[in-house]
């Protein structure tokens, strides 16, 4: 016994050795399953680490949170890698694959609130918004009525112009009075030496109405002499009845008088049954409505047997229409008002420097009243535009003409276009339009300008 009794002590004794560090390994597995959730989350996020530590398989679901937990102050957010775009375009942009559709904007972007800070030529350049204000107050204070805007405008041109006559106040007045359809000069504004512009035809950019210069008759297109021998053509070959519904048609909606109508009806009839002569406006619209119904299809406009004749006459014509028109609708007319010829007997031609039937122009030969109507006009036209229109002259414009006018002879063009960059707050050397070239060869400048004439230098 005594010696079973030893060897069991010791056997007993190597056990205890034994199992002790099998227990305390099983008690400290048994508590690290037995850890909380928020233990095991705050380790894997600990700052600090870049490898998540793997989270081990519950036997039982865990639940889902309804909220997302917020991390305390003290964390911080491990950063998302984003790839590089594979296609980079100019601008940052990126092209999106060829399944994803390209996103239409919902709103149009609004340009910048200020004009450019150097001198920029702003010919047909659209107004700014704070542009439009400027305008707007501005003729406000000169007691500038506005005109309506007009949309769906192309380049726009403000045309410049002299009488090469003086027109007394009566004059001027019966000219806003006739300024309807294709009653008048077809001129927009006349602006006198001393008194107030006087606007004739207050619709800017109107397509109803006569032409002021070669250039708005489209005469490069078609010359006088074939022009005029077509629409003559064209009228021969309707019938009676498209001919009355063609003048009709010509002088609709255009605020005339019974009595004007028909004296237009007289006098365009009159023309285009002449064998030469000069046609207007009413005649013109008249021939270019008949063309419009025959090209429409409407046999019916066409007298027995010439329809061949009707259709090469409105061919050529149809072009020359759509190049008038758009002119015409594009374009502001404006007459100061200059001395022209001493007498009426003698030389007219007002172009040429070696003319001693030249009246003597005033020195200067314009006033500044008539710069600030021209500023004041000029404005209301780009206003009514919504663009700066280009300043151009009559003299530039129909340089294809051996007949061309040369007006406004002996005008500061650069001295306007300080006025209008100072009203606008824009940088002086700005522009308007056409770059001045003064002197008297036409094709060579664009701005007529004889020394002795004009009492003095160009500017």
């Amino acid at each position: 016994m005594p010696r079973f009794n030893f060897l069991s002590d010791r056997i007993f004794t190597l056990l205890v050795l034994f199992l002790v560090p099998i227990v305390a390994t099983i008690s400290i597995n048994l508590r690290s399953v037995a850890a909380p959730p928020e233990a095991i989350a705050q380790r894997i996020t600990s700052p600090g680490l870049t490898q998540p530590i793997p989270s081990p398989s519950p036997t039982t679901p865990v639940p889902i949170p309804t909220t997302t937990p917020t991390p305390t102050p003290s964390e911080s957010p491990l950063p998302i890698p984003v790839p590089a775009p594979k296609n980079p375009l100019p601008g940052g942009t990126t092209t999106p694959p060829v399944s994803t559709p390209i996103p239409t904007p919902t709103t149009t972007p609004v340009p910048t609130s200020l004009p450019p800070q150097t001198p920029t030529n702003h010919t047909n350049r659209v107004l700014l918004p704070t542009e439009r204000d400027r305008i707007a107050a501005y003729l406000r204070s000169r007691n500038i009525s506005s005109n309506a805007s007009v949309n769906g405008l192309g380049d726009t041109r403000f045309i410049l112009h002299d009488t090469s006559v003086v027109m007394a106040p009566s004059t001027l007045e019966r000219e806003r009075q006739l300024g309807r359809g294709p009653l008048g000069l077809g001129v927009n504004a006349f602006l006198p030496r001393a008194n107030t512009a006087v606007l004739a035809r207050p619709n800017f950019y109107e397509p109803r109405r006569p032409t002021t210069t070669e250039f708005e008759k489209a005469s490069d297109v078609l010359v006088k002499p074939v022009r005029e021998r077509l629409l003559r053509q064209a009228w021969r070959a309707a019938t009676g009845d498209a001919r009355s519904q063609a003048l009709d048609t010509a002088l609709a909606n255009l605020g005339l008088s019974a009595g004007e109508i028909a004296s237009e009806k007289k006098e365009a009839t009159g023309k285009l049954a002449a064998a030469s002569g000069r046609i207007y406006t009413t005649a013109t619209w008249s021939v270019e409505a008949i063309c419009s119904r025959y090209n429409s299809g409407d046999k019916s406009v066409v007298n027995p047997g010439q329809e061949a004749s009707l259709s090469s006459a409105c061919a050529p014509l149809t072009n020359y229409f759509n190049v008038r028109n758009t002119r015409v609708k594009s374009s502001v007319a404006t007459e100061i008002v200059q001395v022209g010829a001493r007498s009426d007997r003698g030389n007219q031609n007002t172009c040429s420097a070696s003319n001693p039937n030249i009246a003597t122009l005033p020195n200067p030969p314009y006033s500044d009243n008539q710069y600030n109507s021209t500023l004041g006009v000029y404005l209301r036209s780009a206003l009514a535009g919504g663009k700066f229109p280009q300043l151009t002259t009559h003299f530039l414009l129909d340089t294809f003409d051996p007949e061309g006018h040369c007006d406004p002879r002996c005008f500061n063009l650069n001295k306007l276009y300080g006025s209008i960059a100072s009203t606008m707050g824009h940088a002086q050397g700005s522009s308007y339009g056409i770059t001045p070239s003064y002197g008297t060869r036409s094709g060579t400048n664009n701005i007529w300008w004889d020394n002795r004439i004009c009492h003095g230098s160009a500017p």
